[in-house]
């Protein structure tokens, strides 16, 4: 008995474009990596134990970790310029194992800190300066697929097809000025005044299509692109305590203080064609829009503790931070525009939220030689992502871990470091895109996890 196009389209439409879906779901909720404190760390031998400093007088490292070490840093110019080749992986799983994963790989160079001291000593104490990457992410994604199911190959045909597209870029640098000052021999305190740019752009593009025998058709375009930029002011302060072989200290992050924001909004989503086959045509179109609009994007408020203590050729370095919440605000909103035939607007807003994290770490430092010296450290990574509604801006919703190692020693009169880190982390998709009858609604969320591998390269100025 032949089937018709009509029960055809209604029973296998969803089914056969799964493979589709599983990237509509990975374009919603893959995201970079801006509810993660702790993902990159500065320095060469701040690299290696994995940012575990707070509590040890470094180098100009210090200027970020903790102001207040800067004055105790015997000579501040001697730091290691470090070199961070890094790739860094994006994988969307979904439950059919004949399904292959889809991926998103970026190798190259990874953000550094570039710092130096200033030759003023004003108000008694030592000056410095520092430009550093706290936020860097460029992840892309895309699928497409195309079928042709035969029901009868003489007469009925469903051609279905679907493509999805994801771009994610964020970018913030932070530009520094620090002062630091003994109060004794054993104590330093000190401020870093930041300056912090920050741009983020995304865009989520979906296109679904189904065109059968007996004149169905329907199809679903959805855009939804959103970018802004942000410039904000905020200060970290900290202390430093040297007694014998241990040390300890304490750095505050103020919350930030927003200057400037601009950014734009586009949603367009279309439906054409009799989705439900009850004979209506269910084409509409829904548009939000609007550029010039004011951004405000806040970081949180956060105090950082961290020890040191040294035996005869090894050290143990230990850091935790904890950031404080940050409730629901609007970043952005678009006002309502004039409808028109056919299409009407809606008002929007991207919203912003973030829960408390706490992040722990642990280095260990030892000395082989006089000449070598060992590193191994591991740290957490949580991530502070609090989903606000669809329209939310949080990028990253996995918790991360690190685990870094590396030597450094001296081959012909130079101080050299080479070394190596690992990060990984996984969580479960936390939206599901509405594809407006198209697709089945039925599709049970997948995975996404995250992966990063870093060499490291140092060399003494």
């Amino acid at each position: 008995m032949r089937t018709s196009p009509t029960a055809f389209c209604r029973h296998d439409l969803g089914t056969t474009l799964l493979a589709v879906a599983t990237l509509l779901c990975a374009a919603s909720s893959a995201r970079a990596q801006d509810t993660n404190y702790w993902t990159l760390q500065y320095g060469t031998r701040g690299e290696l134990l994995g940012g575990c400093v707070v509590g040890s007088a470094v180098d100009l490292s210090a200027t970020y970790y903790n102001p207040g070490s800067l004055a105790l840093v015997p000579d501040p110019k001697a730091i290691l310029t470090a070199t961070v080749l890094g790739m860094e992986t994006f994988k969307v799983t979904g439950t059919d194992p004949g399904q292959d994963a889809v991926t998103s790989r970026r190798l190259g160079p990874e953000p550094s800190l570039f710092a130096g001291t200033l030759p003023v000593h004003w108000f008694g104490g030592r000056w410095a300066y520092s430009l550093l990457t706290r936020q860097k992410l460029d992840v892309k994604l895309t699928e497409r697929e195309g079928l042709v199911i035969a029901v009868d190959a003489t007469v009925d045909t469903l051609s279905i097809g679907g493509e999805a597209l994801f771009d994610q870029n964020v970018n913030e640098q932070w530009g520094g000025l620090t002062w630091s000052k003994t109060v004794n021999k054993h104590i330093g305190v000190g401020m870093t005044l930041y300056g912090v740019y920050r741009s983020q752009e995304r865009s989520q593009r979906q296109t679904l299509e189904a065109i059968g025998a007996g004149g169905y058709g329907a199809s679903l375009t959805d855009w939804k692109d959103v970018d802004f930029s942000t410039f904000r002011m905020l200060a970290k302060l900290g202390a430093e305590a040297e007694f014998h072989n241990t040390s300890v200290g304490l750095a505050f992050t103020t919350r930030s203080l927003q200057i400037y924001g601009n950014g734009s909004i586009l949603i367009n989503r279309v439906v054409i064609g009799d989705v439900d086959l009850n004979g209506t045509s269910d084409s509409h179109a829904d548009v939000t829009h609007g550029k010039n609009l004011d951004a405000d994007y806040r970081s949180p408020f956060s105090v950082a503790v961290g020890a040191s203590h040294a035996w005869e050729r090894t050290s143990i370095h230990a850091t935790a931070e904890y950031f404080f919440s940050i409730d629901p605000y609007v970043v952005m909103e678009a006002p309502v525009g004039t409808n028109s035939p056919g299409v009407t607007t809606h008002y929007a807003s991207y919203n912003h939220a973030l829960n408390d994290v706490f992040n722990w770490g642990v280095g260990f430092e030892k000395r082989f030689s006089e000449k070598t010296t060992g590193y191994l450290s591991f740290i957490t990574d949580r991530s502070a992502s609090r989903p606000v509604d669809r329209y939310d801006i949080s990028v990253s919703t996995w918790d991360i871990y690190h685990l870094n190692g590396g030597v450094a020693f001296t081959l012909a009169g130079t101080d050299l470091t080479l070394g190596g880190g690992f990060a990984w982390g996984k969580a479960p998709l936390r939206v599901i895109p509405d594809s407006e009858g198209v697709l089945s609604a039925a599709i049970v969320p997948q995975d996404v996890s995250y992966s990063r591998i870093k060499a490291i390269l140092g060399i003494a100025l």
